[in-house]
């Protein structure tokens, strides 16, 4: 059932004993992730090096999943994550909100990931650049 494999998901995101294999395992063929900080990724060659990069980026963290929501081939996952980043960012409470879409074997074919990133960027140091500035102005 395509629950249990979001649930497991999460599992693996969480282990500090899993990699990046496992959760490879969970993805079909041509799958592709909508990642707000990351852009679109597609193919298998390419969400592998998603994650491998996730992993520098989030030195660690814990997902509290609250609620899985079923309609077909389509699970959406509610819930939040306390991490850590290489710069040394933490938070606690950052809101999330997964979508994956499953083939008929339950393997993953799309992911959109949905973070509030804020949790993690509202206190940016001054060195590092600010991508918000200018949002919303018009050239």
């Amino acid at each position: 059932m395509s629950v249990d494999v979001a649930r497991r998901y999460f599992e693996l995101m969480d282990s500090s004993e899993a990699g990046t294999d496992d959760v490879m395992e969970l993805y079909g063929e041509d799958p592709v992730v909508h990642s707000a900080r990351a852009g679109v990724v597609r193919g298998r060659e390419a969400i592998r090096r998603f994650y491998e990069d996730n992993g520098d980026f989030f030195t660690g963290g814990q997902h509290h999943m609250e609620a899985f929501h079923s309609d077909g081939n389509v699970v959406v996952c509610e819930g939040y994550l306390d991490g850590e980043t290489a710069v040394g960012r933490s938070a606690e409470g950052v809101p999330l909100c997964d979508v994956m879409e499953f083939t008929d074997d339950d393997e993953i074919v799309a992911f959109r990931a949905y973070l509030d990133y804020r949790g993690f960027v509202d206190e940016v140091p001054e060195s590092v650049p600010n991508v918000r500035e200018g949002a919303g102005e018009s050239a």
